[in-house]
């Protein structure tokens, strides 16, 4: 499997996978750092370019990962990476807890250690849902959105596409998120936030555009 990135996130994402499968075959892809190695943790190759990125996918394994963040970076390369004739890979690990009534999970979703998601939930393509949040029930959750660790999303709230939802923040049930929506860490959001917006605090309140 190919890996977008080869820093931060992707060494967390790779941590992930060897839950589940320590035998798995990787390979990582970085097109803009100048300073990595040739070599992952000396033990993975980097690909820097993307013939390397479309000969590995065409060869040696069609799969890949999103190994970034960032909502706008994980759907750029999403978009680089099925052009190249990749197939996007969810990652879940092996100590997530996914209650098996009707949960909908994207593909190119990554799902960490220790989360919970609960019954009757969707959650759109190319999702980054980080360690420990929790997913209550009724909830939906849009394409390429960051949940970052601890956060908690209860009952029938709603987030929008290309959401970055801050640590340890709280979304209360029923409320309804927009796209491009940030949320700082720790806030609790007790209301509805429109598009395009920064809210902080507890309660959340408007930031910025």
């Amino acid at each position: 499997m190919l890996i977008a990135g080869a820093k931060g996130f992707a060494k967390e994402l790779l941590a992930t996978i060897m839950q589940g499968n320590p035998e798995e075959k990787l390979a990582f892809y970085d097109d803009l750092s100048e300073d990595l190695p040739n070599l992952l943790l000396g033990k993975y190759a980097i690909l820097k370019n993307e013939a390397e990125a479309s000969a590995y996918l065409k060869n040696t394994d069609e799969r890949f990962a999103l190994g970034i963040g960032n909502p706008k970076l994980r759907s750029e390369f999403h978009k680089k990476f099925v052009a190249l004739g990749g197939k996007p890979a969810t990652i879940i690990s092996a100590f997530a807890k996914i209650g098996k009534y009707n949960n909908f999970i994207g593909e190119g979703c990554s799902i960490l250690t220790d989360v919970v998601i609960e019954a009757d939930n969707s959650i759109g393509k190319g999702c980054l849902i980080h360690v420990g949040s929790l997913i209550s029930h009724d909830t939906k959750i849009g394409d390429f959105c960051e949940i970052s660790p601890r956060v908690n999303l209860l009952g029938k709230c709603v987030v929008g596409n290309f959401c970055s939802i801050g640590t340890a923040s709280t979304i209360l049930p029923q409320i309804k998120i927009g796209n491009n929506v940030v949320v700082g860490a720790n806030a609790v959001v007790t209301k509805d936030v429109p598009d395009n917006t920064l809210v902080i605090g507890v309660p959340a309140k408007f930031a910025k555009k």
